[in-house]
């Protein structure tokens, strides 16, 4: 009698894997032999204290590098062949949106203060093929779905128009827009008033697990890591100087630069004030 072997089950590969990412200044290393990996919707945060690298390294993956900066390396998204630090732009823009999508700091920096919300949240839209028709409507429901008031006026209003927490939500929209496997997230609520944070923080939060999303989320206060993110990395110098599961990392630091960092963050104050609603 013939036996036939259980097939073996595929293990699916990371969404984002990141081998050896070095930022260079001409000769000044900024970033330096950087690995990590993020699975299907893995959230991981990246903290550190100021000038540590964190929001350097989320610019190079994204490859929106400041001029005279470069990266080397290699930075894969499953499904897509090649290195992405040596992708055409042509080829990168169309990844950007459909695969990614980013939230930064300062929202500002972020949208073009020369068009009206709507046709920027549209613009995203078309790139991936939307039509212009339906574009428009989608746009209204974007708006809405981040909680935005009287949505067909914001969408006509220029950035400057809109209070902080508004414009933000609007770079959130833009950059959930076509549901992005990885919503990077660069300090996306420091340039909020603090009234403000724990809404936007909670709608980055519902928006990835409705959408299914990977989040890469980089920032410097330990308590909004420890309530949205699976696992962790610590930077000091341009360097991960440890990683691993959120509670394991916040609660048994192994480096220097970790306990210092708890040392200097009231967590438990923190966390209490994150979660109020």
């Amino acid at each position: 009698m013939t036996t036939t072997a259980p097939q073996q089950k595929s293990v699916p590969g990371p969404l984002l894997e990141v081998s050896g990412l070095t930022v260079r200044a001409g000769s000044s290393v900024l970033i330096d032999d950087i690995s990590l990996q993020i699975a299907q919707r893995e959230r991981v945060g990246i903290i550190g204290a100021s000038g540590s690298g964190k929001s350097l390294t989320c610019m190079a993956i994204a490859q929106l590098l400041p001029e005279g900066l470069t990266a080397s390396g290699s930075v894969r998204m499953d499904g897509e062949d090649g290195n992405l630090l040596t992708t055409p732009e042509r080829r990168l823009a169309r990844i950007r949106g459909q695969r990614t999508g980013m939230v930064f700091q300062e929202p500002m920096t972020a949208l073009n203060p020369t068009m009206r919300v709507g046709r920027q949240v549209a613009e995203v839209l078309r790139l991936h093929g939307m039509s212009a028709g339906r574009a428009r409507a989608e746009v209204q429901d974007l708006l809405t779905v981040v909680g935005l008031p009287d949505p067909q006026r914001i969408a006509k209003s220029y950035p400057h128009q809109l209070s902080g927490g508004q414009r933000q939500r609007v770079v959130i929209a833009i950059a959930m827009a076509n549901s992005p496997d990885l919503l990077i997230c660069d300090e996306p609520t420091t340039a909020l008033d603090v009234t403000v944070q724990a809404t936007v923080l909670d709608l980055i939060d519902r928006r990835a697990a409705a959408a299914d999303s990977a989040l890469l989320f980089i920032s410097h206060d330990l308590a909004v890591v420890a309530r949205i993110c699976d696992r962790v990395l610590v930077m000091y110098g341009g360097r991960i100087v440890e990683q691993g599961p959120v509670t394991e990392v916040l609660t048994k630091p192994q480096h220097e630069h970790t306990r210092r960092l708890l040392a200097d963050a009231d967590l438990g104050g923190e966390q209490s004030e994150s979660s109020t609603r």
